[in-house]
């Protein structure tokens, strides 16, 4: 079959923007689910109190329930005694009805009881309805709780319940059919065994589920599907035919011989968009069959993951009735350069971490393949389309992935690498866990100048003086004779034969 080259590459925005344009009007259907289940759901149509909180005048505190004007003229000079056991006042405890005729109520701290607590004295007045929750101070039947299109919190379940409302009407949950393509891939074995020679364990698909549960959507992955036109054509057709309302196949998006997403696409429905000016992420597909939105996904980990967040996400957001949500920017120090190719923009996973007054960034190695730099990115930079890179020192913005408070207690680490940073990382986040470690690997003399340029906490070296035959001491002096640094022997270490 012909290889299909990319045409007509789009930007990010003018490639979510059309895609969102076709399903402007994709909301889900609605449903009714217990309030106590509903947490993270979204209102699918406006909820009003069905009963009052409270819905009856109760007790704010513990103490005696009295008519206020009983107490008017009580002072330190002048007591006021008020009978129990004539009913002029009533022992009450919080949140119990107030008595017919009582609209205030008094301390326990505040009366002096006599032995049989029969009678109590005060020394002060209070005023009508002090210390009382008056019926409907909290929620009034028939006020509007939330409004459409409200994603539901734990809190917001408490008012429902309170309000009478045993169940809410919701939108459900957009369904997303997940297809994995690539006749080099293999399903991971139970026992964990190397797979054979030549394939790949694919691993995709749980990242997009993952990330479509996230987005509150419900997420179904298929079985494996050889690279083979007709099969992919089959599958293809049969979940969009299926309940799913949002199809993505992952990989054969590229330009490959055995890429087949395209044409596929293309025979069944529409392409709207094959390739984005983003990277990783460039063979993104976008589409449309008998009217459901299809993705086609890359193949590589942090293209597949960075497509998806960044037009299926929003498409499930919108189906439910939201937008996506977005994160603050937060300002950094670049520790690095990196440059980047122009005409297309980047984004590059980095580790954040407060230095001083003030964070810095540093970029972990680049690929579309690298998927570790998934699990130990804090935060993502992207670089404009328009611009050739970041400088060394600049200030630049940068997206959290994590929140700030472990940002703000990140330990960086820059410099040689060394196992026994793994162990050291394992062992914070056992003893102080709200201090993780996050390391770069740029060679000792790397590490060194970070020290120098306080773009790091923590150094690793183990850099040999020939002349001396001692470490890492002469290397300090020289590059940081005016520092004041702490060089500890962390581990001897035998390398070698």
């Amino acid at each position: 079959m012909k290889r299909k080259i990319y045409l007509n590459m789009q930007s990010r925005e003018e490639a979510r923007s059309l895609f969102l344009s076709r399903f402007h009007d994709s909301l889900t259907g609605e449903e009714d689910v217990p309030s106590r289940e509903a947490a993270g759901r979204i209102t699918a149509e406006p909820v009003r109190a069905r009963l009052s909180s409270p819905s009856f005048h109760s007790a704010a505190m513990d103490g005696l329930a009295v008519d206020a004007k009983d107490t008017f003229g009580a002072a330190d000079d002048n007591p006021v005694t008020l009978d129990i056991s004539s009913g002029q006042a009533v022992m009450i405890n919080t949140g119990r009805p107030l008595p017919p005729e009582k609209n205030a109520v008094i301390m326990i701290e505040n009366v002096l009881l006599d032995k049989n607590e029969t009678r109590g004295t005060i020394r002060a007045p209070v005023y009508p309805w002090q210390h009382v929750r008056k019926m409907g101070e909290d929620i009034v039947a028939t006020e509007l709780l939330f409004p459409s299109h409200h994603k539901i919190t734990p809190p917001d379940m408490a008012a429902l319940l309170t309000a009478g409302c045993p169940t809410v009407r919701v939108r459900k949950k957009p369904r997303v059919t997940i297809i994995p393509t690539g006749s080099e891939l293999v399903d991971l074995q139970p026992a964990g065994d190397p797979p054979p020679a030549g394939t790949i364990i694919e691993s995709n698909s749980a990242v997009l589920a993952g990330l479509t549960e996230q987005a509150g959507a419900l997420a179904t992955v298929t079985p494996i599907i050889v690279d083979d036109f007709a099969h992919i054509k089959k599958n293809l057709l049969q979940a969009v035919r299926s309940e799913a309302d949002l199809i993505v196949l992952n990989a054969g998006s590229s330009a490959g011989s055995a890429d087949y997403t395209v044409q596929v696409i293309e025979e069944l429905g529409e392409v709207l968009v094959h390739g984005v000016t983003i990277m990783p992420g460039k063979p993104t597909i976008l589409g449309i069959i008998e009217g459901k939105p299809v993705m086609g996904n890359p193949g590589y980990p942090v293209s597949a993951i960075i497509s998806f967040e960044q037009f299926a996400l929003p498409l499930l957001a919108r189906m439910q009735g939201m937008e996506q949500e977005t994160v603050p920017l937060l300002s950094a120090v670049l520790a690095r350069d990196i440059p980047s190719r122009g005409g297309i923009e980047e984004f590059r996973r980095m580790i954040t971490g407060r230095i001083n007054d003030h964070f810095v960034t540093v970029p972990l190695k680049k690929g579309a393949g690298a998927i570790t730099t998934l699990t130990r990115a804090n935060s993502i930079l992207r670089i404009q389309a328009s611009s050739e890179g970041e400088t060394k020192n600049s200030k630049i913005k940068i997206e959290p992935l994590r929140p700030l408070a472990v940002l703000e207690k990140t330990i960086l680490c820059t410099g040689s690498h060394d196992l026994c940073l793994d162990v050291l990382h394992d062992f914070l986040k056992k003893s102080t866990p709200a201090y993780p470690l996050a390391s770069t690997h740029v060679g000792s003399l790397g590490g060194i100048m970070a020290i120098k340029n306080n773009m790091t906490h923590l150094a690793g070296s183990h850099l040999l003086d020939p002349e001396t035959g001692g470490y890492n001491t002469s290397y300090l002096k020289r590059y940081l004779p005016e520092r004041a640094v702490t060089l500890i022997t962390l581990v001897y270490r035998r390398q070698g034969l």
